[in-house]
């Protein structure tokens, strides 16, 4: 069966003989949603908020997931079918990424485009080839996003600061942008439990952590942070916030059953602290954060293997549709290659945050006394 017979009630476009079906976007893709949601934080990051990130920058991020991911579409399925799930991609990673040495204000700059593009490519390659049970496993833009961060390093890249201003005009703007937003969002996809099974544990730990002495340096700050700004600067930062709210949430890469969404949230508030409390720079903790995400990732089918051995939908599958036992599952998947990358890309996140403890250079980085970003 060709695409178009597969879709006849699709608008077409006609290449000679060729009909091809043209998929366009439907109002009630919560991905417009969340786009409509980054938009708007960018804009303000463009005018009140002084993102470091031109919007040459944004716009060529976005424009090669979409090109990439439309002709990938088009060469499988033979349908030309808008690219939701690239643009947010692009978005995502142009929202969080910085190129150092970039300046507000520099609208039109392609300074450090090759990283965008690379964290990009990173994301696209992830989603399209490691995929073991034919489902995607990794947030795409979180996957690019981190392997760029550590890779590529402090000296060229950096993430979006956890702070983003006195809490003034622009940023009560952006916090009310994600308050709406994330109920908008989250509703719409059922993710609003799981958020807070992620907040609720992560927030304690860090107060704990603060308590206990932890502290960090960032490049906006130029004292060392602690106590109780140590707990205000991480867990009030927007950019949790986004993080929780419009990156964990997706669908695609979450857990299907709403208990499983609870453990999976609260699995990654876990993950994520551990990985925070040995950081002392911003740009750790920030890296940990994102991270966390990856790993979190890699066991969304155990958890869901094991909710439905333990919660109620076992208890009501029809007879004779008994799962296999989990271990045997688990098993056959790390078999797989798929799976072996799996396991590769968990294992580099986890080695690659945890040596950013000892990076000498980065704390200096932070500290301004080293590198582009000392003259920002």
């Amino acid at each position: 069966m060709t695409a178009a017979t597969a879709l006849p009630s699709a608008p077409q476009l006609v290449l000679g003989r060729r009909r091809i079906p043209v998929i366009l976007p439907k109002l009630g893709d919560p991905r417009l949603k969340l786009s409509a949601v980054i938009v708007m934080l960018q804009v303000l990051g463009q005018t009140v908020l002084d993102f470091k990130l031109s919007i040459a920058q944004i716009l060529v991020t976005i424009g090669f997931c979409a090109v990439v991911d439309t002709s990938v579409t088009l060469w499988r399925q033979g349908v030309l079918a808008w690219p939701a799930s690239a643009l947010l991609t692009g978005n995502s990673i142009a929202f969080i990424l910085r190129a150092s040495g970039t300046k507000h204000g520099d609208w039109w700059s392609l300074h450090g485009i090759e990283w965008f593009l690379l964290a990009a490519s990173v994301a696209l390659l992830v989603k399209y080839f490691v995929r073991p049970g034919g489902r995607h496993r990794f947030n795409p833009s979180n996957v690019g996003l981190v392997w760029v961060l550590l890779v590529v390093g402090p000296l060229h890249v950096f993430p979006q600061y956890l702070y983003w201003g006195p809490l003034e005009a622009p940023v009560i703007a952006a916090l009310v942008v994600i308050a709406f937003g994330a109920v908008w969002v989250l509703r719409a996809v059922r993710m609003l439990p799981m958020a807070l099974s992620f907040l609720a544990p992560f927030t304690l730990l860090i107060a704990l952590f603060a308590a206990s002495g932890r502290s960090f340096v960032a490049i906006w700050e130029a004292d060392t942070i602690s106590g109780i700004n140590y707990w205000l600067h991480i867990c009030t930062s927007p950019e949790l916030l986004i993080f929780v709210f419009f990156m964990m949430s997706d669908p695609a890469t979450a857990p299907r059953l709403p208990a499983a969404r609870i453990v999976y949230g609260a699995a990654t508030a876990l993950v994520a602290a551990a990985l925070v409390f040995f950081q002392p720079t911003e740009y750790g903790i920030k890296v940990a954060i994102l991270a966390s995400l990856t790993i979190a990732c890699a066991f969304v089918p155990l958890i869901e293997a094991a909710t439905r051995l333990r919660g109620r939908e076992a208890a009501e599958a029809p007879a004779g549709t008994d799962p296999p036992a989990l271990s045997a599952r688990w098993r056959t998947a790390v078999q797989r290659p798929a799976s072996v990358a799996v396991a590769l890309i968990v294992l580099s996140a986890s080695v690659g945050t945890a040596t950013l403890t000892a990076n000498d250079d980065l704390i200096l980085i932070e500290r301004g006394m080293a590198g582009p970003r000392n003259a920002q």
